[in-house]
């Protein structure tokens, strides 16, 4: 079903609150076309990516850039600085993961609160599960809006050996300012050239598939 008799209102969707309204009729049909591909009542693209041997202790280690890709406008994902710290646990490799938000105007300036997360079990095959405890990101991370959003998700995804990337499905939901269902959304790790060089292109799932160029309507103001 069609959304565009609903521009002006801007209530066609559950997420209103958390996209606010577009500034412009163009953008709303970019989005509309998003939608329809990726509605969640729809297949999803997600993938773990394939298995694979886990690294050693140390080696996957370093900075990295994080995109949360929510399956509503994967295009236009959330991105973090993160830190990505491995160790022999008790029971084999854990993984650790440090997340701080970057400005969604600019991609390169870290905004809002440190996240410490894990550690995480990862399994000889690479594959691994980490249930992140609610975390709040600043508004000016939002690609959408200026509304600061609450989520709880978890990663299912892989960490191979000899590789820059980690990858996987995203799923959990977003509970504030609204209640959105994130299941069918993508998550992908790339490691950094340079500690703080950001890319204004950032993949966005195993696939490769990657982010658009240009900026959010929010950034024009």
């Amino acid at each position: 079903m069609r959304l565009r008799n609903t521009f002006h209102a801007c209530t066609a969707l559950a997420a209103v609150a958390l996209l606010g309204c577009p500034n412009a009729e163009g953008e709303f049909n970019d989005f509309q076309d998003r939608y329809d591909a990726v509605h969640p009542d729809t297949a999803s693209s997600s993938s773990t990516g394939a298995s694979c041997a886990a690294p050693a202790a140390g080696d996957a280690d370093g900075d990295y850039v994080f995109a949360l890709s929510a399956s509503l406008d994967p295009a236009s994902p959330v991105r973090f600085a993160a830190k990505v710290a491995t160790s022999e646990g008790a029971s084999g490799l854990e993984v650790s993961f440090t997340l701080q938000a970057l400005d969604t105007c600019d991609r390169t300036t870290p905004v809002g609160e440190i996240f410490d997360l894990g550690p995480f079990a990862v399994a000889a095959d690479g594959s691994f599960t980490a249930a992140f405890p609610p975390l709040e990101v600043t508004g000016l991370s939002n690609p959408f809006s200026e509304n600061p959003i609450t989520a709880e998700v978890t990663l299912t995804g892989n960490l191979c050996a000899a590789s820059n990337t980690i990858c996987g499905a995203l799923g959990g939901n977003v509970t504030k300012p609204s209640v959105i269902k994130l299941d069918g959304s993508n998550f992908r790790f790339d490691r950094l050239e340079a500690t703080g060089e950001f890319p204004d292109v950032v993949a966005l799932n195993c696939a490769g598939d990657l982010s658009k160029t240009k900026l959010p309507s929010k950034c024009a103001k």
